[in-house]
């Protein structure tokens, strides 16, 4: 669990990848909601590529170390959105938190799911292949 979470900054770095990745291509021509949308996509891919990869090179032993892992990267994601975003970015409270109004199309939220619950799925699908 531990090198797990020392691979978090892994996990950061394909965060801010990835929406780089996206203002400097797709996000271009697709428009500001769509591009977000498939940016989602990406990073839920790519999570759980990472995941995969820790998985098998540090194995997490139980199910509860899996949970717990999940909840330091999920507690991990949203500190360091929040930080980067007031300290460093500099956007309001409201600009942060829209990206988690599923009302209006945001789906970032299912990025942090994925980061929940990722390690405790993919210790279970690795264990039943």
């Amino acid at each position: 669990m531990r090198r797990w979470i020392q691979a978090w900054p892994g996990g950061a770095l394909i965060g801010v990848s990835n929406g780089i990745a996206r203002e400097a291509t797709y996000g271009k021509v697709l428009g500001e909601q769509a591009a977000h949308q498939v940016s989602t996509v990406t990073a839920i891919a790519a999570f759980a590529a990472y995941f995969e990869f820790l998985q098998r090179r540090y194995p997490l032993a139980s199910a509860r170390d899996a949970r717990l892992t999940g909840l330091a990267w999920l507690g991990l994601t949203v500190a360091f959105e929040f930080g980067f975003g007031r300290l460093v970015a500099k956007q309001s409270w409201n600009q942060l938190l829209a990206d988690y109004n599923l009302a209006k199309g945001r789906t970032w939220p299912f990025v942090l799911v994925l980061l929940g619950v990722g390690p405790s799925v993919i210790r279970a699908r690795r264990r039943a292949a």
